[in-house]
């Protein structure tokens, strides 16, 4: 165990170098400016590495009241992100334009500007759809053979909230204010609730205990529930009087129809100390009544194959919040083959949101966030 951490952080400090000195590098062979300041340069790229790897411990020692410094380190995130990849793209394009057309030697200034410019704009933007109240999103979910007495049953999904330093009270008070409005049949919370220590969150998940539904809340983990110590969340999600859903399933009836709602752990809870064995869908369906509708609840959009096979309608998952932000929101269309939204693998549909919430960088540029509200029907 130690030894992969090591090997994660000196991989990660590897790829963090080789992105830092190509930014360093062109950002000052672009622009002349810049070339006359290197350690303006490079102390701002090792401020941003700084903070990165020691605003967790300093959070932690001084009793998470340096929550500013959070906002700090995640808005250096959001802006390196976001400039890496449109320096990449300017850069680029440039040595094209010289190679290829004639261009003025000014040309790289230009590109210089043009990725600075889009990435402060992104950037600004990307807070303010971040920190509006999520997109109001209902999605009706034909279901074949679906009994009469579960047509309209409404669903409302919360997904990858992460609770944590960056989320405050008000915003969470909000939410459930407006879910709670909405009057759902049932509350999903598909993973990552929180994020960060028990003792810092503790009373914004515990305001979370105010949504109501008319057969209940569940839950399932998420990754970052492992990452959060999950020890010190399970005693504290139970106390809410949820559902935690943990390989098993509960039964409701509705107008004399059954739903078996079917939760698994996120596969990041497999080989972690008091943490279960991992997802097991077996294990979850066991003693589920054949005329029952199946409905998983699965962290990430994955494990759609055998949910299918097992006869699940439907699949509701989060985790990849679509990529979060503009341009990283293209990378994830390459990584999971139903990133976001409403999508039908043989007789199943799989419903993926891209969350209530953010994670790190306070930016959701193009990709606001969602609280979804989901309508079985007749197909």
């Amino acid at each position: 165990m130690i030894l992969r951490a090591l090997l994660s952080i000196g991989f990660l400090l590897l790829v963090l170098g080789g992105a830092f000195t190509y930014m360093a590098r062109r950002s000052m062979a672009l622009c002349p400016p810049l070339a006359r300041h290197p350690v303006l340069v490079w102390g701002f790229l090792g401020l941003f590495l700084a903070l990165m790897f020691l605003v967790p411990l300093v959070n932690r020692f001084v009793d998470h009241q340096a929550d500013f410094l959070y906002w700090l380190s995640y808005g250096l995130f959001s802006f390196v992100s976001t400039y890496l990849v449109y320096l990449a793209v300017a850069d680029l394009t440039q040595i094209l334009l010289r190679r290829l057309t004639w261009a003025p030697p000014t040309a790289g200034f230009w590109a210089f500007q043009a990725a600075l410019a889009a990435t402060l704009l992104s950037v600004l933007v990307g807070v303010v759809m971040a920190l509006r109240p999520p997109t109001l999103r209902q999605v009706d979910v034909p279901i074949a053979n679906l009994p009469g007495g579960l047509n309209g049953l409404r669903i409302v999904q919360i997904s990858d909230l992460h609770l944590g330093p960056l989320v405050s009270m008000a915003k969470v008070e909000g939410l459930v204010a407006r879910v709670n409005n909405l009057k759902p049949d049932l509350i999903a919370i598909t993973g990552d609730l929180v994020d960060g220590e028990a003792d810092g969150v503790k009373s914004k998940a515990e305001r979370m205990g105010a949504l109501q539904a008319t057969h209940g809340v569940f839950f399932i983990t998420g990754n970052h529930e492992y990452y959060s110590g999950v020890a010190k969340w399970i005693p504290i999600i139970r106390k809410l009087g949820w559902h935690l859903l943990d390989n098993e399933h509960v039964v409701i009836e509705r107008n004399g129809a059954q739903l078996a709602v079917v939760g698994m752990p996120d596969p990041a809870s497999r080989g972690r100390r008091g943490s279960g064995q991992g997802p097991d869908l077996a294990k979850a369906l066991a003693g589920v009544p054949a005329a029952a509708t199946k409905l998983l609840l699965f962290h990430p959009p994955t494990g759609y194959e055998a949910a299918e096979k097992a006869g699940v309608a439907l699949q509701l998952s989060g985790h990849t919040h679509s990529g979060q932000y503009f341009p990283w929101s293209l990378v994830v269309q390459s990584i999971y083959r139903f990133p976001k939204g409403l999508n039908r693998f043989g007789g199943l549909w799989v419903y993926t949101s891209v969350g209530t919430g953010f994670w790190g960088p306070p930016n959701r540029f193009l990709v606001p966030p969602e609280l979804t509200v989901i309508v079985l029907r007749p197909s």
